[in-house]
């Protein structure tokens, strides 16, 4: 039990996309990042993104979005969230560096453009 926190992108494929077994794709999940118990960070896309309502339910993030949350992490801005087994951030030098790489990979990712396919990424934890 704790709180888990997962940041995908997701590719939607507008032509025609096969595997390997020739199934055709029309939707590629990317793990672009994972926290264990990270609850001020939680609270904050929470509170910017979903209104403060704290359901679990996935949230969508647009570059802008994506900037915003690095900016408060680079500013120490995230404030202190509570909850049941969410246990307590680490708010290290070296956990913020983690979080921005994350966040500088999840904005390069969802700025990439390609012919034939739209972007997105997504928050969702679970606890």
């Amino acid at each position: 039990m704790g709180l888990d926190m997962y940041l995908n992108g997701r590719r939607f494929f507008m032509k025609d996309k096969f595997n390997e077994e020739g199934d055709r794709v029309s939707e590629e999940r990317i793990d672009l990042g994972y926290w264990r118990k990270h609850p001020n960070l939680h609270g904050y896309i929470v509170d910017q993104f979903a209104d403060g309502e704290d359901d679990c339910r996935p949230i969508e993030l647009s570059v802008e979005n994506i900037q915003q949350i690095a900016d408060a992490v680079a500013n120490k801005k995230l404030e202190k969230t509570e909850g049941f087994f969410f246990g307590i951030s680490d708010e290290s030098d070296e956990q913020i560096k983690e979080d921005l790489k994350v966040m500088g990979q999840a904005i390069a990712w969802l700025s990439k453009k390609e012919e034939g396919e739209f972007r997105s990424v997504i928050y969702q934890a679970s606890w």
